[in-house]
């Protein structure tokens, strides 16, 4: 397998990290199934961009298992799946629905692990990508549901890198806060943005294209041929013990 002949399934596609790893991809000269859930229109843009051959747009609902098996189903044999789709949302213990834990766990977990399952069933070789969080190895007051649904596919991802190996490689992503439109009415919110990064070692929030450039690094045969079950976190740091008082 060589990085110009890969054929790359991305979900999320249609923003965020999502949009900055499918358009890495594509300037690598890699073939990418771009999914997106309601938004097309950056995902029609990438295949005006790079070409219907080299783009497909995917419509698919992945808290649905069904269309996660369709999905793969239209990617063929991908030689590298990229999971970014997620939500994020507000939920205080004390008001938390079971429609808004339900709907996080599918969307964020249960579609990982049924991509996973399809993609074991057809890949020969390759690399599986899923990206986490920093909520899911600390916690986020008031978001429980989320923290939960990232920090469970550190067991999935340990667990698969056992038993899809030598194979297939299978690793977790775990950015901290990155500036996508999911996070941007957060960080617009006063002064939050420069108290976080004031809490960052480096000072700074990331941008999608951090996090693409280090999906990019695992997927490579090359340079991460002996990664598996490992957790990157993306964070500037942010996990760190930072010196106080």
């Amino acid at each position: 397998m060589t990085s110009s002949s890969r054929n790359v399934l991305i979900t999320g596609a249609s923003s965020g990290i999502g949009l900055a790893c499918a358009r890495l991809f594509l300037e690598r000269s890699d073939r990418v199934v771009a999914q997106y859930r309601s938004h097309a229109t950056p995902v029609m843009r990438l295949a005006d961009e790079y070409g219907a051959e080299r783009v497909a747009a995917v419509g698919a609902d992945l808290s649905q298992e069904v269309d996660c098996r369709q999905l793969m189903a239209t990617a063929g044999r991908p030689d590298v799946v990229v999971h970014s789709a997620g939500i994020w949302t507000s939920g205080a213990i004390r008001t938390l629905t079971a429609e808004i834990l339900e709907k996080t766990f599918r969307t964020n977990t249960f579609s990982a692990y049924y991509l996973a399952r399809e993609a074991s069933r057809v890949m020969e070789r390759g690399s599986i990508i899923l990206i986490g969080s920093t909520a899911g190895q600390r916690g986020e007051p008031e978001h429980s549901h989320y923290a939960g649904s990232k920090a469970a596919l550190w067991g999935l991802v340990q667990s698969l890198a056992q038993e899809l190996a030598p194979a297939i490689r299978v690793n977790l992503v775990s950015p901290g806060w990155v500036r996508t439109p999911m996070a941007e009415p957060s960080l617009a919110e006063g002064d939050r943005e420069s108290r976080i990064a004031a809490g960052v070692p480096l000072n700074r929030i990331a941008e999608p294209e951090d996090v693409a450039e280090v999906v990019y690094f695992l997927a490579d045969e090359r340079r991460a041929r002996h990664l598996t079950g490992a957790d990157l976190p993306v964070s500037g740091g942010a996990l760190l013990p930072m010196p106080r008082g």
